[in-house]
């Protein structure tokens, strides 16, 4: 019999662990639609909390790979290409809803206060991990 090889055995990991995620959302909204909400938000969390472990251990602590080249790279261009959209739509909106609250056209509602300060923390934390990233190597 022959081993799976290493990398093939990742990506079955990998399969694993999205089929756990898929099953706590999926559970998350049979608990809503049958009025069970906190037993879909109980295994919706257990599920949530193993499949994170998993990941952590696998990406950490186990030998086995879970993509190969090909695969980091795609990974790496979505991840680009979102936060450059986000980026793109997000930032004239803040600017627009500053500029409708600066001439009392419109009042930010505390929820887009909270919106625009979660936005501008992602930026904030992105840009400090790319500067780190960048300038250590």
């Amino acid at each position: 019999m022959t081993e799976t090889p290493p990398i093939q055995r990742g990506q079955r990991y990998n399969r694993i662990v999205v089929a756990v995620f898929a099953v706590g959302v999926l559970s998350l909204f049979v608990g809503m639609a049958l009025d069970r909400h906190v037993v879909g938000l109980v295994v919706y969390s257990a599920t949530g909390l193993s499949g994170v472990a998993a990941l952590l251990y696998l990406r950490f602590a186990s030998p086995v790979r879970l993509a190969d080249e090909r695969q980091q790279r795609l990974h790496e261009r979505a991840s680009g290409a979102l936060v450059t959209l986000v980026a793109m739509v997000g930032l004239p909106v803040v600017i627009g809803l500053y500029l409708f609250d600066a001439t009392r056209h419109y009042a930010i509602s505390p929820f887009l206060w909270g919106a625009i300060s979660a936005f501008s923390g992602l930026y904030l934390l992105w840009g400090s991990i790319y500067a780190i990233l960048r300038y250590r190597g």
